[in-house]
């Protein structure tokens, strides 16, 4: 499992062993990792449409440790909480990008039926590594010490979310579209009344 070329802690993808099927799978896991000396880091997110700062996130979170763990949000996760367009990425393609990202050890993903804090309490990491903009209360991050040694909050790592460079996308496809419809819908219209 930790075998300097094909496991989990080599510098391959080996996307196949790194991706953790269960929460047992996991927790067998990180105990033979712990076991071996490694401190383990975990966090979690949507990682759509990967930008530099999951990228440096990524790396930060892993300087807190030997062995990171990522869970990433299932696809009907990300459409429950942000909506029917999104993930823009599935999440196969989430997963095995992840992969490919040196800092990432483990990648789990969780389902949008899985248990409040499930992945956490199945890893029971040295550190759990949350953003800043992330919707734990104080109150709520005192409470996650029961199943980690310590809380570490990061600020983001870049200017710009997935959201927000959707959005930008939108807007300006909005602005590239708006005036050619201006002259063609008209038309369409009329051409669509007329056969009615």
């Amino acid at each position: 499992m930790v075998s300097s070329s094909n496991g989990i802690l080599s510098p391959n993808v080996n996307y196949e062993q790194r991706l953790i099927g269960s929460l047992a799978e996991m927790t067998r896991t990180v105990e033979h990792l712990k076991g071996l000396g490694f401190r383990i880091v975990l966090t979690s997110g949507s990682f759509d449409l990967i930008h530099l700062g999951h990228v440096k996130y990524l790396a930060k979170a892993k300087e807190q440790g030997d062995v990171l763990a990522v869970g990433v949000d299932s696809d009907a996760k990300i459409r429950r909480r942000k909506g029917e367009d999104r993930p823009m990425v599935p999440q196969d393609e989430r997963l095995e990008m992840l992969a490919h990202q040196r800092p990432v050890d483990l990648i789990y993903l969780k389902d949008d039926d899985e248990a409040r804090w499930a992945l956490i309490k199945a890893v029971e990491p040295d550190v759990l590594v949350l953003t800043a903009d992330h919707s734990y209360s104080p109150e709520e991050q005192r409470g996650l010490l029961e199943f980690c040694g310590r809380v570490e909050v990061l600020e983001r790592q870049s200017s710009v979310t997935t959201s927000e460079r959707i959005r930008q996308m939108y807007m300006h496809l909005g602005e590239r579209l708006g005036p050619k419809l201006a002259e063609v819908l008209p038309g369409l219209i009329d051409s669509i009344l007329r056969r009615a």
